[in-house]
């Protein structure tokens, strides 16, 4: 079969959505299937078309100003881009898009629609929490399409989790249609073991010897908690911020912020880093949490009354608000006791082996397209 996956962004550009359409490119070639993955060109040295571990990638132009100038990822398409995804479409058998926030999906939806292509949808984010009265409109406006054009014409809709599948239910998506399937890792990748030299590690990374380190990766925005983060830092360990956007307020002292991280970087801080914490507002197992458990971390997070559908420790699974001084009393407490720390990397780790590795995942996501697809017609849906 001839799958086109649709994904705004693409490795090297760094997220999670990102990650995940990476493998489910990956896992559906290794299941037979020809792939191509039409995505942004967001740099003038990218190869418009490259053929990466048997599937293509075609980067498609778009203005990527936003990103550039306010680190809001959002990319700005054209007539140029229209025309060559309009002919990937037309290649497929079946178009998979990623995040209907974003025009590069909702285009691929409309396009598919159009030419009676069967569409799946993964769905990464449920309500979008952000600081910018902009990006909150958008999120708002995209919703909306979403509910009226691209869920209703969807054969299936893929959510990670709980928290996103109850908020496509609240977006009036049929509970038939929804598929639940977390987005997994590769806990083989991902694993426990040492960071290699650690004194070359942390001079690598600019980083203290002799102290314990306090690792959040994610994007810096308002909605992921780094501030509060920040403001919980002091003296007993050492908070290290990856990933991309800009810190509101220059690092203070005890913070070290080192920007976008290469994925094979992170595996070396994840097990360089003593805990892993996430104080983030409407997230339930993001991706950085399942990579962190599968290294072997304690891992501190917010509650979510989902959470309670895993049945996990929460001994040893802290769920704490996301207020400094909550998060500071946590992370002192873990560190000051080495074998809640062995208990609670322990606990990751099993975790996430028996519940978020991709193979497992993807496998159930590749079956989707076996089906009979004349068994679920696309309905037709007005587009006045």
């Amino acid at each position: 079969m001839k799958i086109l996956i649709v994904s705004s962004y693409f490795p090297p550009h760094v997220g999670g959505v990102e990650v995940v359409a990476q493998q489910q490119a990956g896992s559906l070639t290794g299941a037979g299937h020809t792939v191509i993955v039409g995505t942004s060109r967001t740099g003038a040295a990218q190869a418009h078309r490259e053929h990466h571990e048997g599937y293509d990638i075609v980067r498609l132009p778009v203005n990527n100003l936003l990103e550039r100038r306010t680190g809001v990822p959002y990319p700005l398409i054209g007539p140029a881009f229209w025309r060559a995804l309009a002919a990937l479409v037309a290649w497929c058998d079946v178009v998979h898009v990623h995040d209907v926030l974003y025009l590069p999906p909702q285009l691929a939806t409309l396009l598919a629609h159009r030419a009676g292509k069967p569409i799946y949808v993964t769905q990464h984010v449920g309500r979008v929490h952000h600081r910018n009265r902009v990006v909150l409109a958008a999120a708002r406006l995209s919703a909306a399409l979403a509910r009226r054009f691209i869920w209703d014409r969807a054969h299936r809709v893929v959510a990670h989790n709980e928290l996103v599948a109850d908020y496509l239910g609240t977006q009036g998506v049929a509970a038939g249609r929804l598929v639940r399937a977390p987005n997994g890792i590769d806990t083989v990748a991902f694993a426990p073991g040492e960071p290699g030299d650690e004194q070359r590690t942390r001079e690598r990374f600019g980083l203290p010897a002799g102290v314990p380190l306090v690792l959040f990766v994610g994007r810096l925005v308002r909605q992921k908690g780094y501030e509060q983060l920040i403001a919980a830092a002091g003296a007993g360990y050492h908070v290290v911020l990856a990933g991309s956007g800009r810190p509101v307020l220059p690092m203070p002292a005890g913070v070290s912020f080192l920007g976008p991280v290469e994925r094979a970087d992170l595996v070396a801080l994840y097990r360089l880093a003593a805990v892993f914490v996430l104080p983030a507002a409407g997230e339930l197992f993001p991706l950085v949490v399942q990579e962190a458990m599968a290294c072997g971390l304690p891992v501190v997070t917010t509650p979510d009354h989902r959470y309670a559908a895993y049945n996990l420790d929460r001994g040893l699974f802290p769920l704490v608000e996301p207020d400094p001084g909550e998060l500071r009393r946590t992370i002192l407490a873990i560190l000051a006791d080495r074998e809640l720390r062995r208990r609670m990397g322990e606990h990751s780790r099993r975790f996430a082996v028996e519940n978020f590795d991709w193979r497992i995942n993807q496998t159930a996501l590749a079956r989707l397209y076996d089906e009979q697809t004349e068994e679920y017609p696309c309905p037709s849906v007005s587009s006045s």
